[in-house]
């Protein structure tokens, strides 16, 4: 790597090109979590519905109070999860930079080199702003996932003990 300065004029554009790939990537990955929550979602209802209808076949006799139990557990499970995938969903307001309205102020005033290490510096606010939000989704997200284990150990739990009833 050439450190001597007769570099300097690449300089900008590879800071520029490194900041915009990151802030890039880091809107991919917030799109990857809204769309890993949605399935989530989507399956944690459907599970819940499912297993719910395949205790209607059994008779609950003996031990329906258990079984009782182990639904609610899933069901306040279910609830939990709900919540935090809304909060991992909550609209935050997402850090864009650069302003449109001074960058087309800025090109009309400097040239090109200043201007990729204005955009890029301002790109790396962006996505250091928008970071910690991220970490605050990701977590969100970590706990709809556990949430959704536990939701289903309950109803496998529920099923098996109906059906242990019923025999």
């Amino acid at each position: 790597m050439n450190v001597s300065g007769s570099d300097s004029q690449s300089s900008p554009q590879v800071f520029y090109e490194v900041a915009m790939n990151r802030l890039d990537a880091q809107m991919n990955r917030m799109e990857a979590i809204d769309r890993k929550l949605a399935s989530l979602m989507g399956f944690a209802s459907v599970i819940i519905a499912i297993f719910v209808a395949a205790l209607q076949f059994g008779p609950l006799s003996r031990g329906a109070l258990y079984v009782i139990t182990l639904l609610g557990l899933a069901g306040a499970s279910y609830v939990a999860l709900i919540i935090f995938a809304i909060r991992a969903y909550r609209f935050m307001e997402w850090d864009f930079r650069p302003n449109l309205k001074k960058l087309d102020e800025y090109c009309k005033q400097y040239g090109d080199s200043i201007m990729r290490d204005w955009v890029a510096r301002e790109c790396l606010c962006s996505y250091e702003d928008n970071e910690k939000k991220l970490v605050s989704k990701t977590s969100d997200g970590r706990k709809v996932m556990w949430l959704l284990a536990i939701e289903t150990i309950f109803l496998v739990a529920a099923v098996f003990s109906g059906l242990a009833c019923s025999a």
